[in-house]
């Protein structure tokens, strides 16, 4: 079982004075169940933040070019899924990030899930890149590892590329929305308290100032 949520999101803002970007860090320990079907909830991480197309990246990186690179993803451990974005943004943009980053949220999470075009590519993504991904005695060790961690069959790889395709839209919203709570998240930011400070009072959460010893 998860860990109890915050009651309401919070940012912690690690001061680093005359820092030129800040980092931005968004986190939640998810309900997700690292032992079942998690295909077609990480395909929806893949179109809000997992690769160069994403949603957040490119929104953040080739439309606003406030961040060399943003994204996001899901980590499968034995016990727990935790979610997390990350997007380094130049100082002056960072409450602006912050704000776009949540609008990309609620937009996903809401209604506007998962279009045709989006599902067109990750399938093609997806499973045209399988054969790449165990052509090293290394990455396939490393996918015997994750079977044996996660309680997967032997010829779990084998299985992906028909997974992939069966992959609909209804199915991906409906798994992502069912393992991102919006409201759930701890801010972090790591930058300039003097500059970012008074950008992060419109977002609209509590900020609690650190200052690193």
């Amino acid at each position: 079982a998860a860990p109890a949520r915050p009651a309401s999101p919070t940012i912690y803002l690690v001061n680093v004075p005359n820092a030129p970007q800040s980092v931005v860090v968004a986190a939640q320990v998810t309900g997700v169940d690292p032992r079942g079907d998690v295909i077609a909830t990480q395909a929806g991480s893949e179109v809000l933040g997992g690769n160069f197309l994403s949603r957040i990246n490119t929104d953040l990186r080739e439309t606003k070019g406030w961040s060399y690179g943003a994204g996001g993803s899901f980590t499968l451990n034995r016990n727990g899924v935790p979610y997390a974005l990350t997007a380094p943004v130049q100082s002056d943009r960072t409450g602006d990030s912050i704000i776009a980053v949540k609008a990309q949220l609620s937009d996903i999470l809401g209604a506007k899930g998962v279009t045709g075009e989006e599902l067109s590519r990750l399938v093609s993504n997806n499973v045209n890149t399988l054969p790449g991904r165990f052509e090293t005695s290394n990455a396939v060790l490393q996918a015997m590892l994750s079977n044996s961690l996660l309680g997967r069959p032997d010829d779990y790889q084998e299985q992906l590329a028909a997974r992939y395709r069966a992959l609909n839209q209804a199915g991906i919203d409906t798994a992502l929305r069912g393992a991102i709570d919006p409201n759930a998240f701890t801010w972090l930011v790591v930058g300039d308290a003097a500059k970012v400070k008074p950008q992060l009072e419109k977002v609209g959460y509590p900020v609690q100032v650190i200052e690193p010893k």
